[in-house]
């Protein structure tokens, strides 16, 4: 008799364990499932962008090519020419940015669905939106969102774990690429030195923390730390002659203004002077 109602109590209990787990892990599983078919779609439209970006880069090589033989030449045609490059040129970013946007938007619907199920799988998808806002174009809303990331990270006690170091590397990217933006807009050189200083400083620490000088990461870093060094020395017309960086946005480098929030993330102190000389070689995330 007891053990008859032993089994009756167990077999009544069972539903209410299927229900634990629907509600507690199963749900989770279940999210976590769908965001990851997002996470997929959002993968094909990253490959989109990263081509359309790859066709804008080729059109503004050509843009450049045909600017300086107008330069050269001053006829009406190579004029005209370059007047037509340009357009294209436009045209083609206007394109990439449109598809780096789409890849930010499916990513951030899955960042939602997994952050709302308490997932530990946010911080990567949370990192891949950021950078393809940047590569849109919305340079200030990527890198504000890095540095809340990070201000968190830190917090947590996670200021060197991976997922902060690869934070950092593309908080580091953003700001290059807005330093560079500005200061070919004509913005004041206070304006994009800071904004130049905070990508320096995140390299440098990248380049520091790294593993011996002749790790592969460590060298990268150092080799971005000198073309941030580049930017900021280089003559104003020389700049202007050089490519954009292959993955970088064109245009939209408004909102990256010293003293706001951007630039104030924790970091751990430097030692020495920032300036390890400009060799001008290597990359960022593509090249020049």
């Amino acid at each position: 008799m007891l053990a008859s109602k032993i089994v009756w109590s167990m077999w009544a209990l069972i539903p209410v364990g299927g229900l634990a787990f629907h509600f507690g892990p199963g749900q989770r599983a279940y999210v976590e499932d769908k965001a990851r078919d997002i996470v997929t779609q959002a993968g094909r439209l990253e490959d989109t962008a990263q081509a359309a970006q790859d066709a804008a880069y080729e059109k503004h090589l050509a843009s450049l090519k045909a600017r300086r033989a107008a330069m050269v030449s001053k006829t009406p045609e190579d004029a005209a020419t370059a007047k037509t490059a340009a357009d294209q040129e436009d045209a083609a970013y206007h394109a990439a940015s449109d598809a780096w946007q789409a890849a930010a938007d499916k990513l951030h619907q899955a960042q939602d669905m997994l952050a709302a199920s308490g997932s530990d799988k946010v911080p990567p998808i949370r990192i891949a939106r950021d950078r393809a806002l940047v590569r849109a174009g919305k340079i200030a809303e990527g890198v504000g969102d890095l540095e809340t990331m990070l201000d968190a990270l830190a917090d947590d006690g996670q200021a060197e774990s991976d997922t902060a170091r690869k934070a950092r590397e593309e908080l580091a990217t953003g700001y290059y690429y807005g330093a560079r933006l500005m200061r070919i807009a004509g913005r004041p050189q206070s304006d994009w030195r800071a904004v130049s200083g905070w990508s320096r400083q995140n390299f440098r620490y990248l380049a520091e923390t790294s593993g011996s000088p002749d790790a592969p990461k460590a060298a990268e870093f150092q080799k971005n730390l000198e073309l941030v060094l580049n930017l900021e020395q280089s003559a104003q017309e020389d700049l202007m002659a050089r490519p954009l960086p292959k993955n970088s946005p064109r245009c939209n480098c408004e909102g990256l203004k010293p003293g706001q929030k951007q630039g104030k993330s924790k970091r751990p102190p430097r030692k020495g002077p920032d300036a390890r000389g400009a060799g001008g070689v290597g990359d960022i995330d593509g090249g020049w």
